[in-house]
């Protein structure tokens, strides 16, 4: 089971929701350099999905399980709270 979620997570799930998200910065960004903005927007998303799972691990290793969620629903957290804070500027330039 875990094997087919994965698969299913990384198969559809991520790429719906990237290409979500890409669309929507690229709408955001609006006539200002795409190009190097989306390349920047790419890197971080790279640099994240590389040092997110060793941050994971250092700390279910070190700190337990239990910290680890703490540490995950902060990051979630915080980007609600963005999302949040946010909202009224990402519905201008969704329309």
């Amino acid at each position: 089971r875990y094997l087919f979620v994965l698969f299913m997570v990384y198969s559809i799930g991520y790429p719906i929701g990237h290409t979500a998200v890409i669309g929507m910065f690229s709408k955001v960004v609006g006539r200002r350099r795409q190009g190097k903005l989306l390349g920047w927007f790419a890197s971080a998303g790279s640099f994240a999905r590389m040092i997110f799972p060793i941050m994971s691990g250092y700390v279910s290793q070190y700190e337990g399980n239990s910290a680890l969620f703490v540490v995950l629903v902060c990051v979630l957290a915080t980007s609600l709270l963005f999302l949040i804070s946010y909202r009224d500027i990402l519905q201008t330039f969704s329309r």
